[in-house]
């Protein structure tokens, strides 16, 4: 065997026999350093796609949370009606109160139901709003049309909503 040394060189001589089993060894190590470097590149690229993952799928909320008080603040109110049918309408009386504040205003429906000529039960809603700038009750007197040969049956208020006036509550007493 022999050999030379130059910069960056290495040649070995070997014979044939040698040189053959030689060459198997380094394709064997060329391919154990290919599968390496792959394996390891393979390794950088699923940890690099990983960070990239969890940054593309990471979400960040922020809330800010005020201190301050609701700019409405509902009350409970209460509405009675006393009704009556005169030929083609619906005469309704309603009063509507609240304890809880004096200024306050609200919105309401109107469910009249009547029975028609062929015996049948028939509901009509009519939308109302109400308000009040002191501590006593809103009374009110609506007519509602029914129609022609027809019968009332009942009158009833739904989604009654009361919302306190605020505005004048915050004034100072002198």
């Amino acid at each position: 065997m022999n050999y030379r040394e130059q910069p960056d060189t290495l040649q070995i001589s070997l014979p044939a026999g040698d040189r053959i089993r030689m060459n198997k060894a380094l394709r064997a190590l060329q391919y154990l350093v290919v599968v390496a470097i792959g394996i390891g590149n393979a390794q950088a690229i699923s940890a690099q796609e990983e960070q990239e993952s969890k940054k593309r799928y990471e979400i960040r909320y922020k809330m800010k949370l005020s201190t301050t008080p609701p700019a409405e603040q509902t009350c409970e109110a209460q509405i009675y009606f006393t009704y009556l049918q005169k030929n083609t309408v619906a005469v309704v009386d309603s009063t509507i109160d609240n304890t809880e504040c004096d200024a306050s205003s609200g919105d309401y429906t109107v469910l009249v139901r009547f029975r028609d000529e062929n015996n049948e039960i028939q509901s009509l809603e009519y939308p109302e709003t109400w308000s009040r700038d002191d501590d006593k009750a809103v009374e009110s007197r609506k007519e509602y049309f029914l129609g022609d040969n027809v019968d009332l049956v009942t009158v009833r208020s739904r989604k009654l909503r009361c919302i306190c006036d605020n505005a004048g509550a915050e004034a100072p007493e002198e």
